[in-house]
């Protein structure tokens, strides 16, 4: 699944040094490199999966208008906020960043707003199973927060601000703009919006000579694969390599062309698919892979 809502991804595939003092979080800075911010800080308590079964089945009340976007509300543009909601807007983004290295989908989402979880998880129709699983990114899958600046006073108690991180995953920076409201003694994120992020078009496979097969490499992680998505051509030999880069079994199947193949941690296999046009699920049949998000979608045409 993906790694955090917008920003993972995204993911959300995202302000300073942080390092915890006052002048490594003051606006001003911009370092060139982000921290990695270690899962032991994912501290803030897990939604309850009865929480989330609420929400998604709770429909928004007819006529009611949907929490207005960042760009709606001219975000950056309003008074600039004091150094403790500064360090607090700082806080959220670096918790959120060590839940998502921690892989905890529940923790994660109780960062965010009631209005966007219950909004977001149903446009995506994401299945709570995906929830419970808390695979943990090795350490070169690490997302580093970059910065969090800008942060502005904007309608009501609302507060904008930038927030900048790396994701390996998607090779390179992702820059959003986020809106967050006061809860309690902190900030929760009640909306996002991608402002930069790398292009990522859906790999198509490649000829590895004139009039010869095609290729494409589809990799498997703890717990996921890269890319979820690829084409290929319609009834032609396409060679796909498959390696393992988790710790653990992984399975690269799709049931209606008979294709399954286990991929043990570290080796690499192959398989040749040649079929008709149309679209096929892929997916990981190792005994609960699948229902953490283990599934990609092939596109032949």
């Amino acid at each position: 699944m993906d790694r955090s809502l917008t920003l993972l991804s995204a993911t959300l595939g995202l302000a300073l040094s942080l390092t915890a003092t006052p002048a490594a979080i003051a606006q001003e800075a911009t370092p060139p490199v982000g921290e990695y911010i270690d899962a032991s800080e994912c501290q803030i308590g897990p939604r309850a999966i009865e929480d989330i079964e609420q929400l998604i089945g709770t429909p928004t009340a007819d006529g009611a208008e949907a929490t207005p976007d960042v760009t709606e509300i001219g975000p950056l543009t309003g008074e600039a906020a004091d150094q403790e909601t500064v360090e607090a807007v700082t806080t959220t983004y670096r918790e959120l960043v060590a839940c998502l290295n921690a892989g905890d989908y529940l923790r994660i989402y109780a960062l965010y707003t009631d209005d966007y979880v219950q909004r977001t998880l149903a446009e995506r129709g994401e299945e709570l199973e995906q929830l419970l699983a808390t695979p943990s990114p090795r350490e070169e899958q690490q997302t580093a927060l970059v910065s969090v600046r800008d942060v502005r006073l904007v309608e009501g108690d609302r507060v904008a601000a930038r927030v900048e991180t790396f994701d390996p995953t998607v090779g390179g920076t992702i820059i959003i703009d986020a809106l967050l409201v006061p809860s309690g003694d902190r900030y929760l994120i009640d909306a996002e919006t991608v402002v930069d992020a790398p292009t990522l078009g859906t790999p198509e496979a490649e000829e590895v000579e004139a009039g010869g097969a095609a290729a494409i490499t589809v990799e498997s992680y703890d717990i996921y694969f890269e890319p979820a998505e690829f084409s290929i051509p319609a009834d032609t030999d396409v060679t796909v390599t498959l390696p393992n880069e988790g710790v653990t079994l992984h399975n690269f199947a799709i049931d209606v062309l008979g294709i399954d193949v286990d991929i043990a941690p570290g080796s690499t296999e192959e398989t040749v698919i040649n079929a008709p046009a149309g679209v096929y699920e892929y997916y990981c049949n190792v005994p609960g892979h699948k229902q953490a998000g283990m599934v990609g979608t092939l596109t032949v045409e």
